[in-house]
């Protein structure tokens, strides 16, 4: 909606397309930043106790996951401490995500890549091992999710 609104208003005011003001700008952060903090699990709770199930429903979801070259996935399961092996959801590779605006998903895959690489130590990612870090950042980058800058 900020992209939207901010070209409604550079059309209003004969800014050209793509010009943005302090407050559209801001907007934009915001949306993608709450979206990275989302995608990287920031405020998942730890598992109190393992969860198991004889369905059958984690091995097939698990097995339909995109792997890297070492056979991971971001559907890999752990079940015993967390949700997912790695804390980064595999929407990444959703028809949803790719639907985003082009400069909403690149400044996402920006926003992660700090993260992942480390060069954004802030607080809000503290949860994040350095172990799972660069194991997200190999998979997303195996992957072609990610086309880093070291």
């Amino acid at each position: 909606m900020a992209l939207h609104d901010r070209d409604v208003m550079n059309n209003a005011l004969g800014q050209p397309a793509g010009t943005a003001s302090e407050s559209a700008t801001r907007r934009i952060n915001n949306a993608v930043e709450e979206l990275v903090r989302y995608m990287l699990f920031t405020e998942e709770a730890p598992l109190t106790a393992a969860v198991s199930g004889n369905s059958g429903f984690a091995q097939e979801y698990a097995a339909g996951g995109v792997r890297d070259n070492k056979g991971r996935s971001l559907k890999d399961l752990d079940l015993k401490h967390r949700l997912l092996r790695y804390p980064c959801s595999p929407l990444i590779y959703s028809r949803a995500f790719e639907g985003l605006p082009a400069e909403a998903r690149s400044r996402v895959l920006l926003r992660i890549d700090d993260v992942l690489s480390g060069r954004d130590q802030s607080p809000a990612f503290a949860k994040l091992s350095d172990a799972d870090r660069l194991a997200i950042r190999e998979i997303l980058t195996d992957t072609k999710v990610l086309k880093t800058k070291s």
